[in-house]
């Protein structure tokens, strides 16, 4: 029952909530008399043991054939994310559907939604305003965007797009420095990517990044010093730089693998 939908007029939302609506009373009838209290209550509130929206999407891809979104959870916390954390309005209601987010692979599973025309600074007074301009410091007093080479920044696709990566409190590669990176050809965490990726990560677990280490960031600075983020001692995010070869054993890289733009 999946015929090529590109090629077929799309249903209304009147239709598809009448035929939800006609589904809703048949499952009514089935399950009066044979579901107890504690079954419905538990499938109401506890989504641990009884998921209704992924009762749903199966049912939707069994019968209709209608793919199951492995990353939709992950989406609508990024939507949550952007919508709550941001004033600007631009950056309030992504489109993630138009952006093609790239397969897993690996331990690199863990989806980021990162806006093309949104800037460093966009991204770092959003985190300033969200938590407050005490819990952040940066080396610079200029903005980021005046004090960064851009021309060493790791290219990235032209448009909004998706990027995969580990996760986790601390970098996935340790002991790399900025150089290690460059001469490795890993693709690692832009400033803007490490900014986004810190912000939502402590937005959704109060838990910041880089607690015992620092993970480097693809950038360089004036003077050809290789940008880095971190908690700081007193617990502000913070943003700085040092040489760009230094290496330490809990220092490292967020290696992440881009899609293609929208």
């Amino acid at each position: 029952m999946n015929p090529n939908l590109n090629e077929q007029q799309m249903a209304s939302g009147a239709q598809c909530s009448t035929l939800a609506g006609m589904i809703a009373v048949e499952l009514t009838k089935s399950f009066d008399g044979k579901l107890t209290f504690h079954q419905v209550q538990t499938a109401i509130t506890d989504k641990e043991q009884i998921d209704v929206k992924k009762l749903a999407e199966k049912f939707a891809n069994e019968i209709f054939g209608i793919p199951i979104d492995p990353d939709a959870d992950e989406k609508r916390k990024i939507s949550h994310f952007y919508k709550t954390c941001f004033k600007d309005k631009r950056w309030k209601n992504p489109n993630l559907d138009k952006s093609a987010v790239p397969e897993a692979e690996g331990n690199l599973k863990h989806p980021e939604f990162i806006f093309d025309e949104m800037t460093e600074d966009d991204a770092f007074e959003a985190y300033s305003e969200y938590f407050g301009k005490d819990k952040v410091w940066k080396e610079w007093n200029e903005k980021l965007s005046k004090i960064i080479n851009h021309e060493s920044v790791q290219v990235r696709p032209k448009g909004n797009y998706f990027m995969r990566h580990v996760g986790g409190d601390e970098p996935d590669m340790l002991n790399k420095s900025y150089d290690d990176g460059i001469s490795l050809n890993i693709t690692f965490m832009t400033p803007k990517e490490g900014i986004i990726s810190a912000f939502r990560y402590r937005f959704e677990t109060s838990n910041m990044y880089d607690v015992v280490g620092v993970t480097r960031l693809s950038a360089l600075v004036r003077g050809g010093y290789a940008m880095f983020m971190s908690r700081s001692s007193d617990g502000r995010f913070y943003i700085c730089s040092d040489g760009r070869s230094y290496r330490r054993p809990d220092y490292g890289l967020r290696q992440v693998k881009v899609s293609n733009p929208s």
